[in-house]
């Protein structure tokens, strides 16, 4: 994948997710399971851009214009890929974590 494909995804996937994860929500095991491989999927794509980071890839996506005079543009600097590599692991072990509390509470 492009290192601006792996830009977009690492914005697209929690969406994704988000869609996925509503449209199942009268299935706990298929919820909880989207939430997991949604977490997993998200991870690795983070994962990657640290690899592609550290190899010294530039690592930006080109500007699209989403209104007159307002661009929009995604690139890498190393806190904000901290960040991004702190939040993506710390997902899974949030969603494992909340699964396991609201089973065990018996909770909707």
């Amino acid at each position: 994948m492009t290192p601006q494909g792996l830009l977009i995804a690492a914005v697209l996937v929690p969406f994704a997710g988000a869609v996925l994860i509503y449209l199942s929500r009268w299935n706990r095991n298929v919820r909880e399971g989207v939430t997991l491989v949604t977490s997993g999927v998200l991870a690795a794509v983070v994962y990657l851009i640290l690899d592609r980071l550290l190899k010294g890839d530039a690592l930006a996506t080109g500007g699209f214009q989403v209104a007159p005079g307002l661009e929009l543009a995604l690139s890498v600097e190393p806190l904000g890929m901290l960040f991004a590599c702190i939040a993506a692991t710390l997902w899974i072990v949030n969603s494992i974590y909340s699964i396991g509390y609201m089973r065990g509470n018996h909770e909707h």
